[in-house]
């Protein structure tokens, strides 16, 4: 992840209320969860597609890192109720 989009994460997410932090950073991290990559080797895609769907999805895991980070800044405890 290139710094600007980090920044634009970290300001965009102080822009939030405690709630909905917590559901966007609990949203990242479901989404971050699995990887489609190795499906997409056994099925024959393009090595630049798998590529491209690999730098998603570490964008994807270091998207919902830093809302951990801006919700431990906070205090918002996560994960303590189920969703």
């Amino acid at each position: 992840m290139k710094r600007k989009e980090r920044n634009s994460i970290i300001k965009w997410a102080c822009t939030l209320t405690d709630e909905e932090l917590e559901k966007e950073y609990c949203d990242a991290v479901l989404d971050s969860l699995g990887s489609q990559t190795e499906r997409m080797y056994d099925l024959g895609y393009d090595i630049s597609d798998i590529r491209d769907r690999e730098d998603y999805e570490k964008f994807l895991r270091e998207k919902s890192d830093l809302l951990e980070s801006v919700c431990k800044e906070r205090g918002i405890e996560l994960w303590k109720q189920p969703f």
